[in-house]
């Protein structure tokens, strides 16, 4: 049995993709337990990003004073259009500001439960779309900051989705789509001064999920309703386990639960 935190699970790029669930900083491989029985008991304590301990976070997986105190909880997280570490002004923390926004971002397209657009830091772009589930994807364009970056998806997301129907994509794989086409779309919705940063690499990413039963009627579970669950593990996608009985549990959105994990 492990015992501790939980962090976002770890993802390697595969055939299919290799998932850890990390708690307590340790590394529990995930695909050899597909077809076991698992259990996890919450234990009534959260840890917040601060490293307060507490029965609860206040919001969004933040203490009270972070969530509107930290910079990881600013505005501009959710919103990267709104970044202004650029233009040398502060939001909460520059220095930190700086160093998370003024670096290189990926616009790219997905397909995960349907087309969508989004933005990732390079060198995370795996991550970021094995994370949200996507079963394609491909760059558009590589920009010098957060802010142009969100600047550049506002554009695409007045015709094209930027949000992930999390239960049409965890209910099986998505029509496959060209993604090549979608990306020349793209290109005729951009604005001239945002032409310079598109990227001529055109190849499509492939991922492949370690799924053996897609659930047909989705129940999400959550820690804070019910503190202990158990079942046979049926796959893994995005962020998410899928158990046996249709029910799925959002380890993202638990990151900072101290429980018991056990199989």
């Amino acid at each position: 049995m492990y015992r501790g935190e939980i962090a976002k699970m770890e993802v390697t790029y595969a055939d299919p993709v290799q998932y850890s669930f990390i708690i307590n900083n340790d590394g529990v491989p995930l695909n050899k337990l597909i077809g076991s029985n698992i259990q996890i008991h919450w234990s009534g304590k959260v840890v917040c990003s601060c490293g307060k301990l507490m029965p609860k976070f206040y919001r969004q997986n933040f203490c009270y004073q972070c969530f509107w105190n930290s910079p990881l909880a600013s505005q501009s997280i959710f919103k990267p259009e709104l970044c202004t570490a650029d233009l040398g002004i502060e939001e909460r923390d520059l220095e930190w500001e700086k160093k998370f926004q003024i670096a290189p971002h990926y616009v790219y397209l997905s397909n995960s439960s349907g087309l969508k657009v989004g933005i990732t830091r390079k060198g995370q772009k795996l991550t970021r779309w094995i994370d949200q589930g996507a079963s394609q994807a491909i760059l558009i364009a590589e920009v010098p900051t957060r802010r142009l970056s969100g600047l550049m998806e506002l554009e695409l997301k007045k015709s094209i989705a930027d949000k992930t129907n999390w239960r049409k994509m965890l209910s099986g794989n998505p029509d496959v789509l060209n993604m090549i086409a979608k990306k020349e779309y793209c290109l005729t919705l951009i604005s001239e001064e945002m032409k310079q940063y598109i990227l001529q690499d055109d190849n499509v990413t492939n991922i492949n999920y370690p799924v053996n039963i897609y659930p047909q009627k989705i129940n999400s579970l959550s820690l804070i309703k019910t503190s202990s669950f158990e079942g046979v593990l049926e796959g893994v996608k995005g962020q998410y386990l899928l158990l046996n009985d249709n029910r799925v549990f959002n380890v993202r959105s638990h990151q900072g639960f101290i429980v018991d994990f056990s199989f």
